[in-house]
């Protein structure tokens, strides 16, 4: 039993000293220590009854103690570093740094200290954050100094930058009002180790000053009172705004002109400038006048000037004397008609070219049309006349004249064959009549675009792509255009005539000529072309006989447009290197190769013509309104003057690129601060050579520019808005705004159709106006300044006086302008003459030139673009209700885009059932039969309104106006006498044999 006592003590102690031995080494380490303490207390209990295991027990207890103590110095680090990883981030006292001392420091790492001198396990989660924080600590005690120095740098630097002038600042004054603080943090980065971010300097930085600056000028009493009204938060915005380049978007009747002249009134009262030092400019000498008088009441001593009249006191003072300004080129183009061409074969030789091949611009996707009528009826608009036509017109054989058809091409590219066949000596028959009968009571007689009448050859013109498809036609008429031009081809195959082919496609690959040319000799047709005489006289002919003005005229605008952008010749050159490269877009004329060669041909014509004019008027010593701004741009460097600290331009939608580069010199040459207004929306005046893109681009093209917005209309009201807002923009590529409005009024767009009774049509709009206001300013509006016209009659029209006047509704006062020039107008009522859709209404489908292209500010490929804008303009000049005159058979899609949100004037079913209903041809089906007139003593009939194209006519007026159809064809039944007494018989006849018996009429 002693024994087994015996082994049982020293298996207890030695469990015991392995406790022991096993704590002793976790002494060392960063972590709690865990023993078994109830055994280990047991076996404890037992040997503590025999002395023999006195120490080991003495041991245990040492050992159990000093475990005890090591938990409470890790819990105690534990709390110690987690309460200074709390209190005090490396962050916060890098950015405090100035409240601390090393002493301090090295206090707050005493925990850290203690924790690094354990092996501290992997198991411990926080090691890395310790171990990483300690590290960073002793960095900054070592860095102390260094530290101390980089956050004194800071603190300068954001001082600096905090004490900002209290004005806003331009981005070009970033330099200046930065210097100090860049020089503080230049010395900051030059510490081969940083301790902080360098401060930001940038545009941001000014942004939020500036905001800060305006927010706190808002309310300033300068903008209480301007010209007798009170500023709105966007045009003080916009007026507090004085960045390099400030472009005010602005809408409708928003006062853009008051913010001009707030803007004034701000630089001369907070002394940024003197009245010396700023120049206002507009377009036109009219608005010029306007905006003088506006500024007037702000200050004196201004200058108010349109860029013409300021480049021609610049020029002045530069050649120490006024020159005289010429303003006729229309004269000198049509001087080198009458004079030049007589000693100039070349000239002479590209104007016949261009006359008798390229006077139709062909670069447009042809118009697609359902039927032969709905050509026949744009045709009849058009008038294709041939040269030879033309020609034959002004022959002095008065019997020869009246005794020729007619001759109207179907199409511009059969024009410029026939012109090609008579310039080239080959004689033609247009759409003779084929040499044998094809007629049947399905097809009229066949008649061949052209018979060479010396060679017994015909010649047809296809309008077809590479893939044989009908361009001009859409659906069913398309496909039935490839048919009767396989029904052609077979017609020559089986009576062996031969027939000569061309297409449409030619012409856009530019072979045309060439291929036809090629196909000419093959069939042995001589070429004679007009001789030097004969052509120098037939464009006399032309010049003096026959209507050239739409080719002047096209000259005119070229050239003055040309003019407008380029300094000399040298730009013909350039646009002609672009077409010989055949790209595929030049400037945004889409080109294919005939287009390219008209292009061409009219270039080279321009050139010879541009030479002639200014060698004219350098003898003269003369200049002209373009060399008042291309001259002023390039001379301006010659002069002191004319150094401005602010440039301000009104209604800056107009702006051209001439200008533009004007303004960039002028702006440059006195190192002037740039303020615009304007509305992109009102841009209305592409043809006279105004670029909207400089305006959309604003930003790319100005220096340091800022956008600002006015977006509150004082004229318009917000029902109005909701019915243009929509409509303008329709169009993606303009700026995004909203217009808002405080006025209210009901019905603000009404609309009275007509039915072709313009005079009634404008009483009954006057009559409702009288009604609301008997003594308002009613604005009458038009395309051109002929549209009042057909609206005059013994009751309205111009009094001698030149006042107009209605005899119905006396107490009205009427005004009338064009829409362009209307724009910046407005009066209490508005009338818009022009709601058809027709030449003088909207939209005008008369598209430029396209070799107007090419010296045009680039066109928006949004349809219409600019005819909404024209559109928009009209709409917006009034201040209550503004009324749209419209025939309802041919409205115009614009007003159809409005027509449901408007309200209609007029018994709309009243004025359709009093007009006469029309009768449609039963050829063409478009057009309409009318009573014509042979001549003195002879019968009357009914013809096709589509003639020529159309040739139907019905001399029998009686079956026309019974109106009775045959079943058939179409065409009118006519009374006929037989054998067996009358019958109804088909005017179509023999083609068409129908009949039908008269029924008796029972008593």
């Amino acid at each position: 039993m002693t024994f087994l006592k015996s082994i049982l003590y020293k298996w207890k102690a030695k469990k015991l000293l392995a406790t022991i031995e096993r704590t002793e080494k976790q002494f060392c380490r960063f972590a709690m220590i865990v023993t078994d303490n109830k055994r280990d207390e047991a076996r404890l209990a037992v040997l503590r009854k025999d002395q023999r295991y006195a120490d080991i027990v003495s041991r245990y207890q040492v050992c159990m103690s000093a475990a005890n103590r090591h938990n409470e110095t890790v819990k105690t680090i534990v709390f110690s570093c987690n309460s200074i990883l709390q209190q005090y981030p490396i962050a916060k006292i890098l950015d405090d740094i100035g409240d601390y001392t090393k002493e301090k420091l090295k206090q707050i790492a005493q925990p850290f200290s203690s924790f690094s001198v354990y092996v501290i396990p992997d198991t411990f989660l926080e090691k890395d954050r310790y171990l990483q924080y300690d590290a960073r600590l002793q960095e900054v005690i070592a860095e102390f100094e260094t530290i101390g120095a980089q956050k004194r740098l800071i603190r300068e630097a954001e001082k600096a930058i905090a004490e900002l002038p209290d004005r806003y600042l331009d981005y070009a004054e970033a330099e200046e009002v930065f210097a100090e603080a860049k020089r503080l943090v230049g010395q900051l980065r030059a510490y081969s180790k940083q301790y902080y971010a360098s401060p930001k300097i940038d545009n941001s930085v000014l942004d939020r000053h500036n905001e800060t600056f305006i927010a706190a000028h808002i309310d300033d009493p300068v903008f209480d009172d301007v010209n007798g009204f009170c500023l709105d938060e966007e045009q003080r915005r916009a007026i507090l705004c004085d960045a390099k380049s400030n472009l005010v978007i602005a809408g409708a009747g928003a006062g853009k002109t008051l913010t001009v002249c707030g803007k004034v009134r701000y630089l001369l009262e907070k002394g940024y400038a003197k009245p010396q030092e700023i120049l206002l400019l507009s377009y036109s000498a009219e608005s010029a006048k306007d905006l003088n008088q506006k500024v007037a009441r702000v200050a004196e001593g201004l200058t108010v000037s349109t860029f013409h009249a300021l480049g021609y006191r610049i020029l002045t003072e530069i050649n120490g004397k006024k020159k005289a300004v010429e303003d006729q080129l229309k004269s000198y183009i049509t001087a080198f008609f009458r004079e030049e061409i007589e000693h100039n074969f070349v000239a002479a030789n590209e104007i016949l070219s261009y006359i008798s091949l390229y006077f139709y611009d062909l670069s447009r996707e042809p118009e697609r049309y359902e039927s032969e009528g709905d050509l026949y009826q744009e045709l009849k608009k058009k008038e294709l006349v041939t040269l030879k036509e033309r020609l034959q017109k002004l022959s002095a054989d008065r019997s020869r004249k009246e005794t020729l058809k007619k001759e109207l091409v179907k199409s511009q590219e059969e024009l410029a064959i026939a012109n090609y066949l008579f310039t080239n000596g080959i004689h033609y028959e247009y759409e003779k009549s084929y040499e044998k009968e094809t007629a049947t009571l399905e097809k009229r007689q066949y008649t061949p675009d052209f018979y060479l009448t010396d060679y017994g050859l015909y010649l047809e013109h296809y309008g077809i792509d590479r893939n044989g498809k009908a361009m001009q036609f859409g659906g069913d008429a398309g496909k039935n255009y490839v048919q009767s031009m396989q029904w052609k081809r077979k017609i020559h195959q089986e009576n062996g005539t031969k027939c000569l082919e061309t297409f449409s496609y030619q012409f856009k690959e530019g072979t045309v000529f060439d291929d036809l040319r090629q196909q000419l000799v093959e069939n042995g047709v001589q070429f004679k072309p007009l001789s030097e005489t004969e052509i120098l006289t037939a464009l006399r002919s032309v010049f003096e006989g026959r209507d050239f003005s739409s080719f002047l005229n096209l000259l005119v605008t070229f050239l003055a447009l040309y003019k407008a952008g380029q300094p000399d010749a040298s730009g013909f050159d350039r646009l002609q290197s672009q077409l010989m490269s055949r790209n595929d877009d030049v400037k945004g004329l889409s080109l294919v190769q005939y287009d390219a060669r008209r292009a061409g041909v009219f270039l080279n014509l321009c050139k010879e013509i541009y030479s002639y004019y200014i060698k004219n008027l350098r003898q003269e010593d003369k200049i002209d309104f373009d060399d008042m701004i291309l001259q002023s741009t390039a001379f301006l460097d010659r002069t002191d003057g004319f150094r401005y600290k602010y440039i301000i331009v009104d209604e800056f939608q107009d702006i051209s690129q001439s200008r533009t580069r004007f303004l960039q010199k002028l702006i440059a040459h006195g190192n002037a601060k740039f303020f615009a207004v304007g509305d992109d929306w009102q841009a209305i005046y592409r043809f006279a050579g105004c670029d909207i893109n400089v305006f959309l681009d604003f930003d790319k093209i100005f220096e340091n520019a800022k956008l600002n917005y006015i977006t509150t209309t004082h004229r318009n009201s917000m029902e109005l808005q909701r019915i243009v807002e929509p409509f303008i923009t329709a169009n993606p590529s303009q700026y995004k705004k909203h217009i808002r409005s405080a006025k209210h009024q009901k019905d603000p767009v009404r609309i009275v159709f007509h039915n072709n009774d313009k005079p009634k049509a404008l009483l009954l709009a006057l009559n409702d106006i009288a009604r609301q206001a008997p003594h308002a300013e009613v604005l009458l509006l038009g395309r051109n300044r002929h549209d009042i016209e057909a609206y005059c009659n013994r009751d309205f029209g111009f009094r001698q006086d030149g006042v107009l006047r209605h005899r119905n509704v006396p107490t009205l006062r009427l005004y009338y302008s064009t829409i362009h020039a209307s724009k910046g107008l407005e009066k209490e009522f508005v009338i818009l003459l022009s709601g058809e859709n027709a030449v003088n209404g909207f939209p005008n489908q008369t598209e430029d030139d396209a070799v107007l292209t090419l010296v045009l500010g680039k066109n928006n490929l949004f349809r219409f673009a600019e005819e909404r804008r024209l559109f928009y303009v009209a709409l917006t000049r009034t201040k209550n209700v503004v009324y749209i005159l419209s025939d309802r058979l041919r409205t115009s899609e614009f007003v159809k885009e409005i027509e449901d949100k408007c309200l209609i004037l007029g018994d709309i079913e009243a004025e359709k059932t009093e007009k006469t209903p029309e009768i449609f041809c039963p050829w063409c089906k478009t057009g309409t039969l009318k009573l014509k007139e042979r001549g003195y003593g002879e019968q009357s009939f009914y013809g096709c309104s589509n003639y020529p194209y159309c040739t139907y006519t019905n001399d029998n007026l009686q079956s026309v106006q019974s109106k009775m159809r045959c079943p058939q064809c179409g065409d009118f039944l006519m009374m006929r006498k037989g054998k067996y007494g009358k019958f109804l018989g088909c005017h179509n006849y023999p083609r068409c044999k129908y009949t039908k018996e008269i029924t008796p009429i029972k008593k």
